[in-house]
């Protein structure tokens, strides 16, 4: 992140109470709400992200899998 504006590239925010969930990324600088269908596996993304010692690598792999299954 920039060290005077501390905007992150990507990020994941969820309301457990009304099962609503947010993806941000910063290269469209929009928040972008998340099917209710996918507040699951958004949390999950979201504790592997929080507890990985390689958060940036794990979302990269995340992004060459997704990127895969779009080719086939």
């Amino acid at each position: 992140m920039e060290k005077d504006n501390p905007i992150p590239d990507f990020a994941i925010l969820q309301n457990s109470r009304t099962k609503v969930s947010g993806v941000w990324t910063k290269e469209r600088g929009e928040w972008i709400q998340a099917p209710a269908e996918d507040y699951t596996i958004l949390g999950l993304i979201a504790r592997l992200l929080r507890t990985s010692p390689h958060p940036e690598k794990l979302i990269k792999d995340i992004a060459v899998i997704v990127k895969n299954e779009n080719n086939n």
